[in-house]
């Protein structure tokens, strides 16, 4: 028996053993493979680098050609943010696939908002960010400020901008923040080597020397396309390849989505200012792209949504102006009636108990019942003194024998909206001299 028993706890154990040993020629190969896979990861970049046979970051570069278009991200679909010309050089910090991220070379600019700018008072160069996480947008000739929406870096209160343009629709042309970096495609630019100390942010291009090295892969130039359009489909400058990236960094809707986003913040931008000044009509054309996009239809939905939001701020705009209008109408209509009252008082003679002195005369004023009707009191030269109407025991009386009589009123004096003129309620009448 315990034999037996002994023989049954030999063979559990011995079980035990075998799956243990089985779980670990599992796992293992797994577990020693994922610091390889790790290693690969983090080398990508690296490895992507050393496909276009770039030196280490960061590392000048000369551009090959004329018309290079600097572009306000990784691809041809981003708008021109500039041109560079052949021998040009660019200070690289990165790249994507076969797009190299620069410092923006001398003449780039970006775009900031205004309302969160304060200018120096004794210097309209210099500026003071007075928000948090504001957004900077690359700029371009091409492309008004509020359809820039290649974003380049977030300011916070406190940070110091340089003014380099006049303000448009809203926003401050500056020179672009440490930060803000801008893209040209690597089969224009060759490198010259990696750089060993820092340089500045926005080195000027210069004409390199002959003792410079160089690797050149030079393509045809042909002749630059002028005045592209500012809303057209992205084009490509003569010495870009017309073909994607081997893989997009983004893609096109995820692009639309933050046009869209951005699109967003200028019309917050815009809400915030006076209603007299607020002006959608350039961001509802932008919107209405994206928002006609079928290509594109999260992009599109959002952008149909924002087009919402800015119809009904229209109306709202809409509804305010009229009532200002009928508000400045009734002010002056209040102020005619003020005034008129005024006048009409003047003109009634004061004799003891009577409130108006003069001829009475029919007028054709429209009366609902005969009691009501109105009745104008004038002067010798036949001016209207006021209007008359009767009241109380007046009321009852035949007031045709008083027609064309002087007579004197008693009653009070009061102003009638409808006419704009003095009117006396008369309770009795009486002939005078």
């Amino acid at each position: 028996m315990a034999d037996k028993l002994l023989g049954g706890i030999r063979m559990e154990s011995y079980l035990r053993f075998s799956i243990i040993v089985i779980v670990a020629a599992i796992c293992l190969p797994a577990l020693a493979a994922q610091p390889a896979n790790t290693a690969q990861t983090s080398a990508a970049p690296a490895a992507e680098a050393n496909a276009l046979n770039l030196p280490a970051f960061p590392f000048l570069a000369e551009i090959t050609n004329d018309d290079v278009y600097i572009r306000s991200g990784p691809g041809t679909q981003y708008y021109n943010s500039g041109n560079a010309r052949k021998g040009d050089r660019v200070k690289v910090v990165s790249n994507k696939f076969s797009w190299l991220q620069v410092v923006p070379p001398a003449g780039s600019y970006s775009w900031i908002s205004k309302q969160y700018v304060q200018i120096d008072a004794q210097n309209n160069t210099s500026g003071t960010v007075i928000g948090e996480a504001v957004r900077v947008y690359a700029g371009s000739d091409e492309v008004q400020p509020m359809h820039s929406t290649s974003l380049q870096v977030k300011l916070n209160k406190g940070d110091k901008i340089t003014i380099v343009g006049e303000e448009k629709d809203g926003y401050c042309k500056i020179t672009p923040p440490e930060g803000a970096y801008l893209w040209v495609s690597s089969q224009h630019a060759k490198p010259l080597g990696t750089l060993m100390a820092p340089t500045p942010a926005a080195p000027t291009m210069t004409t390199p020397t002959s003792t410079m090295p160089a690797t050149a892969h030079p393509m045809p130039a042909s002749p630059f396309p002028t005045n592209p359009g500012e809303l057209k489909a992205p084009v490509s400058s003569p010495n870009e390849p017309n073909t994607p990236s081997p893989t997009p960094v983004v893609s096109m809707e995820e692009q639309k989505i933050s046009e869209v986003q951005a699109l967003k913040e200028k019309f917050e931008a815009e809400r915030a200012k006076p209603a007299a000044d607020q002006n959608f009509a350039e961001l509802k054309k932008a919107i209405t792209v994206i928002a006609d996009d079928k290509q594109s239809p999260r992009a599109a939905g959002r952008a149909a949504a924002l087009l919402k939001t800015i119809e009904k701020c229209e109306l709202s705009l809409e509804v305010a102006g009229e009532m200002k209008v009928q508000e400045d109408q009734f002010a002056k209509t209040q102020q005619k009636i003020e005034s008129a009252k005024n006048e009409g008082l003047s003109k009634i003679e004061d004799k003891g108990i009577f409130a108006a002195i003069g001829t009475l005369k029919e007028s054709p004023l429209f009366a609902e019942t005969p009691s009501a009707k109105y009745y104008k009191v004038v002067n010798a030269d036949g001016k209207t003194l006021c209007y008359a109407r009767p009241a109380g025991l007046a009321a009852d009386m035949d007031l045709s024998k008083f027609i064309d009589k002087k007579v004197g009123l008693v009653g009070t004096i009061d102003a009638n909206t409808e006419l704009g003129e003095a009117v006396v309620l008369f309770t009795n009448i009486l002939e005078t001299q």
